[in-house]
C-alpha cells in the first residue's frame, strides 16, 4: 500500500512539473517570437521592422565596432535609431556578401520574470570572434518590446 501511495505522489509531482513546463513554454513563446522577429529584421536590414522592436525608453550598450556612433550608453529611441541607422547604412554600402549582419544566435537562454524577459545568446562573428548579447524585453501595451541591449564581442584566446 505504501509503495502505491509513493507511486501516486511521484506521478502527481511529475504531472505538476510537466504542466508548469508547458505553461512556461507557452508564456515564453511570445517574447521568443519577438526576439526571432528582431533578429530576422536585423539580418534582412528591414529598417521599419527593426525599429518597431524598441520601446521609446530603451537603452543600449554597443560593442566596439567601427560603425557604432558611440561606445557609451545610449538612452531613448532617437539615440538608438541614430546609432543603428549608421550600422544599416554601412551594411547597405557593402557587397551583397557583407550586407547582412548574419547573426545566427547560439546558446540562447530565455529567463522570464513576469512581463520582463531576458534573452542572452552568442554568435560567431567574422575574424574569429564571438558576439555576446543580452536583450531585455518588456511587455508594453500588449507587445514585447526591447528595453535594453548590452552587446560585447570577444576574440578567441
Amino acid at each position: 500500500m505504501r509503495s502505491l501511495r509513493l507511486s501516486f505522489f511521484a506521478a502527481m509531482a511529475l504531472c505538476c512539473a510537466s504542466c508548469q513546463t508547458l505553461r512556461n513554454d507557452r508564456a515564453d513563446a511570445a517574447p521568443r517570437a519577438a526576439f526571432d522577429q528582431f533578429i530576422a529584421a536585423f539580418n534582412s536590414l528591414d529598417w521599419e521592422a527593426f525599429r518597431r522592436s524598441f520601446a521609446d525608453s530603451a537603452s543600449l550598450f554597443n560593442p566596439d565596432i567601427p560603425d557604432a556612433i558611440s561606445l557609451h550608453r545610449m538612452d531613448g529611441r532617437n539615440d538608438i535609431e541614430r546609432n543603428f541607422r549608421a550600422v544599416f547604412d554601412a551594411a547597405d554600402a557593402g557587397t551583397d556578401h557583407e550586407r547582412s549582419p548574419n547573426i545566427r544566435p547560439e546558446n540562447v537562454r530565455l529567463q522570464s520574470f513576469g512581463d520582463t524577459v531576458i534573452i542572452t545568446f552568442e554568435f560567431t562573428r567574422s575574424g574569429h570572434s564571438t558576439g555576446r548579447r543580452t536583450i531585455v524585453f518588456n511587455k508594453l501595451k500588449g507587445s514585447w518590446l526591447i528595453v535594453h541591449i548590452h552587446a560585447s564581442n570577444v576574440t578567441a584566446r
